[in-house]
């Protein structure tokens, strides 16, 4: 005989959301709960564990709680587990930029670092720039050359990050400042420039970016004293891409050629 529990949702198009028609569903089973199925509160605290000390993904948790603890949860389960215990941890979607910029602000308080966002005219979060006290203490030391550049989609966001990143005099990389943006554009880069610029006393000797319109653009004009150069790794790229159908002996000459393009 099917079980008769059933759940039925009212979708509510004023506020946009679903509430429960509790007059249409059915609350009770014909059959006995497999309890096998369900997480433990002690489940739960060692997901917690996993998430925070580990960054494991549903997958692999779902691998190690079986194995620890002897059980055959399903994927779906845990995964849900999962989702649920990060919206604890976390909080949701909508309030991560939130959670973020009192975190910020909270940190810039004991002046542990800067950082200064960059809001719409709705109120919403176009960008934000910080950087630590110890980041900023290296680029004091390290300022010859900076290097700049954006990852894509690592992020549930999507948004673009930038790093500002340097080289010590022992050829090991240091951070120097992250940029969270909203876009690629040149106010937002020239944005995040100017007010990197307010967190030293000077700006750098030389600058190493992509072949990226809008950075260049807002790195010679807030940077107006900088050498700037592209990024060899980018040139190579572009070499390989558009000179693939020539011998590789031309192929590598090209490389050599250009393993730093200065631009101005």
């Amino acid at each position: 005989m099917p079980c008769k529990f059933e759940v039925r949702f009212v979708y509510d198009k004023t506020n946009q959301k679903f509430t429960l028609n509790d007059k249409k569903s059915t609350f009770i089973h014909s059959h006995p709960l497999n309890l096998d199925e369900y997480m433990t509160e002690e489940h739960i605290k060692y997901l917690e564990v996993l998430i925070v000390e580990k960054n494991s993904g549903p997958k692999e948790v779902r691998e190690k709680i079986n194995a620890k603890f002897s059980r055959k949860f399903d994927y779906t389960t845990v995964k849900n587990a999962y989702q649920r215990t990060k919206i604890k941890l976390f909080g949701t979607v909508n309030n991560d930029a939130i959670n973020l910029i009192e975190l910020l602000e909270a940190l810039q308080k004991k002046q542990y670092l800067k950082y200064e966002k960059l809001l719409s005219s709705q109120g919403h979060l176009r960008g934000l720039v910080f950087a630590t006290e110890g980041m900023l203490s290296l680029y004091e030391q390290y300022n010859d050359m900076i290097i700049l550049d954006t990852t894509f989609g690592l992020n549930r966001f999507n948004m673009p990050l930038l790093t500002i990143a340097g080289i010590k005099n022992d050829e090991k990389t240091i951070i120097l400042a992250f940029a969270l943006l909203l876009d690629e554009s040149y106010e937002i880069k020239a944005w995040v420039l100017k007010t990197y610029l307010s967190f030293v006393s000077n700006p750098p000797k030389a600058a190493i970016s992509d072949a990226c319109p809008a950075l260049i653009k807002s790195l010679e004009e807030v940077f107006n004293s900088t050498k700037l150069y592209l990024c060899a790794w980018h040139v190579q790229l572009n070499l390989k891409k558009h000179l693939s159908g020539f011998k590789k002996t031309l192929l590598k000459k090209g490389k050599s050629l250009f393993y730093f393009v200065h631009i101005i």
